[in-house]
């Protein structure tokens, strides 16, 4: 059966039994639940791969058990129901078609207590229950919820609200965001949420509200109260914009339509939930309510054998911390993935603006905290696309004729919004064998109302002490995006080692007529470490990981792939600061560790709330050998945010992230086994 049309959701493919399973798992907005749809009904998804996303039969299954074993009740919610992996080895040695067995792991929140659970779901028996002494789970849409009501209705938050002129409700919205942990915060060890307040009566931009300044809500959603209102008396009155500023801007003339198709037919061959294939490249996709896309089993066919890259990559955690010191501020610090989830707050992506009107759009499908699966739409997209650039070529100057094949590469692409940030999440993958990794952020910058109307306002050098004005009464904060990224890559098999390549100067031999030159050092890391760039020397260095047990057919290398950073960023707070002691992880912008199937998460399993980083810091203590061992790269991309007036009301796609590029991995440029295009 062919479909013809290919702007649709494997959802809808799943309909016409062009599939047996279901799509991905991933969820929503925290301040949009899916609680008012329709959950999807169980029967009907089967797995077909052991990697795949727990199907809804699946978490019914899961819940059940629980219930029936009397540990959950109809008030108990769920902030993780995922696939326990199978082990590695098992997984690696696995073909289609042959059986497989499937687990969950269950976080359950009860009683305002967390429990941890290991489900057999082939046996339909429970493995292991057990509590969580001090485990604050990822924060739930209840809780969300919750702290905003009270807000409302807490009187002296209306108290705070009417000393800036504020009597009603309408127009007022507030928006609860993580605590962090702070040691001199009087409220430390309740379970809590930080609830600032947004006026949307008189915007400078209609989707952008402007913060309440000088007022922030403390709330305990154990005890289910507001424990504090914090008001530092400062009243910032939100002042009109000036006469012509983001009112009805001129547009510019529309563009002649300019679109990719593939109107012959697509390279991309989908099956199952989901493997992909495109042309030499193979990978299995799952969404995960924490870590949105997790890639697996990234392997090349090279000549017929399809060679193993990746055993998975997929970002692990993501730290925003803002550099205003001000009361309502300074614990803006979030760990988003620990604390919300990237797949948990995924949005739907629009056709012919995210993603080509011909992509693959896959609705996705997620447990949520009641233990029911809902659905969001278009939440992925798959899609082919050129480039406008040369792979390669080459002018001939006797045929006067350019030989070269232009650069035609596969994109799978999430978008979670966080808030007021999008983060376009990308895993790009080109036929000569590189994996582009980024992110895009985009979105509205966080701002504060200021009195300043420009730079040369009495307040503007005083309110720009912390940030940048980008707008008439509107300074945006100074902040951090790290992004680390999880990747266990296995270079033809799982035992490798991790190499620096150093540029060493050297003097060059008398007998040239050169004065100096360089050459490479290797240096192979034999223990668990961070790894600080430049060291021993300012000149930078390559990053390789390394299969010393094979050698490529011809030039007989032991195969590598190298991770080129496109920004290494690391973080520039002290590491006794109570923020940067829960996101550690930023204080490198590489670590390496020995595989083991627990260690997933780079501030540790449950960073809401907590006090230190209990990821890699620890994975890391008994510095183990990762000597041809199966081994971990832990890497931070992002960038120190000053933000422009340029990134005011909307921000511009602003990317980052880094390439896998195979060095000694082939032994011929594979972009060039393609039919190459004369152009005259």
């Amino acid at each position: 059966m062919r479909i013809f049309s290919r702007c649709f959701s494997i959802g809808a493919v799943i309909a016409v039994s062009l599939f047996t399973s279901p799509a991905l798992l991933a969820q929503g907005y925290m301040d949009q639940s899916f609680a008012d749809k329709t959950p999807v009904e169980p029967d009907g998804f089967v797995a077909t791969h052991p990697m795949d996303a727990l199907t809804p039969n699946e978490v019914e299954l899961a819940v059940s058990l629980l219930t029936k074993a009397g540990y959950v009740d109809e008030s108990s919610l769920y902030p993780t129901i995922t696939l326990l992996e199978a082990p590695k080895a098992i997984i690696l040695k696995w073909k289609p078609g042959q059986p497989f067995t499937r687990k969950a792991f269950v976080v359950s929140r009860v009683k305002n207590k967390t429990y941890e659970t290991v489900v057999d779901l082939t046996g339909s028996k429970i493995i292991s229950h057990k509590f969580i002494e001090g485990a604050e789970p990822a924060i739930l849409q209840k809780e969300w919820d919750l702290a905003r009501d009270l807000t409302f209705a807490d009187p002296r938050w209306k108290a705070a609200m009417k000393k800036r002129g504020i009597t009603s409700d309408k127009g007022i919205i507030c928006t609860p965001f993580s605590a962090g942990f702070f040691s001199k915060d009087p409220n430390a060890g309740r379970r809590l949420l930080k609830v600032p307040c947004y006026d949307t009566r008189d915007n400078l931009h209609p989707s952008l509200p402007r913060e309440i300044e000088g007022v922030l809500a403390v709330v305990d959603t154990n005890a289910g109260k507001v424990v504090d209102v914090i008001d530092t008396g400062e009243i910032v009155p939100l002042a009109k914009a000036p006469d012509g500023f983001g009112k009805n801007p001129k547009l510019d003339p529309p563009l002649y339509p300019i679109v990719q198709s593939a109107s012959e037919g697509s390279n991309i061959k989908i099956k199952g939930a989901v493997e992909v294939e495109w042309r030499n490249w193979s990978f299995h996709i799952r969404a995960d309510r924490r870590a949105g896309a997790i890639m697996s089993l990234v392997k090349f066919n090279d000549n017929g054998k399809k060679r193993l890259i990746a055993y998975q990559m997929n970002i692990s955690e993501m730290f925003v911390p803002y550099m205003d010191p001000d009361p309502t501020w300074q614990m803006r610090t979030y760990l988003d993935a620990g604390e919300f989830g990237l797949g948990y707050l995924v949005s739907s992506l629009k056709p012919g603006v995210d993603c080509p009107k011909s992509a693959y759009f896959v609705d996705l499908l997620f447990p949520g905290d009641t233990g029911r699966v809902y659905k969001a739409p278009s939440a992925m997209c798959i899609f082919e696309r050129s480039v406008g650039d040369p792979a390669w070529r080459h002018w001939d100057v006797s045929k006067k004729d350019v030989i070269g094949v232009p650069e035609i590469e596969l994109v799978v692409r999430m978008a979670p919004t966080i808030g007021n940030y999008d983060y376009i999440s990308d895993y790009i993958f080109q036929a000569r064998g590189n994996i582009n990794v980024r992110v895009g952020a985009s979105g509205f910058v966080a701002t504060k109302s200021a009195k300043a109307k420009n730079m040369e306002s009495p307040t503007a050098k005083k309110e720009t002490r912390y940030g940048e004005l980008v707008a008439p009464y509107t300074v945006a904060p100074y902040h951090d995006h790290y992004i680390n990224y999880r990747i266990d890559l296995d270079i033809d098999g799982t035992k490798n080692n991790f190499v620096r390549d150093f540029f060493e100067r050297t003097p060059a031999p008398k007998t040239s007529w050169r004065k100096g030159i360089w050459r490479l050092k290797t240096l192979m890391q034999k223990t668990e470490s961070p790894i600080t760039a430049c060291i021993p020397s300012n000149d930078g260095e390559v990053w390789r990981v390394e299969n010393r047990n094979k050698k490529t057919p011809i030039l007989k290398f032991n195969p590598s792939y190298q991770l080129m950073p496109w920004h290494t960023v690391q973080s520039l707070m002290p590491p006794d600061d109570n923020s940067q002691s829960r996101a550690q992880f930023s204080s490198s912008p590489l670590w390496m560790t020995k595989y083991k199937p627990n260690e997933l998460w780079a501030a540790g399993d449950y960073p809401n709330l907590s006090k230190v980083d209990k990821g890699l810091p620890e994975f890391v203590g008994d510095r183990e050998s990762i000597d041809n061992e199966d081994i971990v790269l832990w890497y931070t991309t992002g960038f120190h945010h000053i933000p422009r007036p340029e990134d005011f009301e909307i921000m511009p796609t602003m990317w980052f992230g880094f390439t896998l590029r195979p060095v000694h991995f082939f032994d011929t440029n594979k972009s060039s086994t393609q039919n190459p295009l004369f152009l005259k």
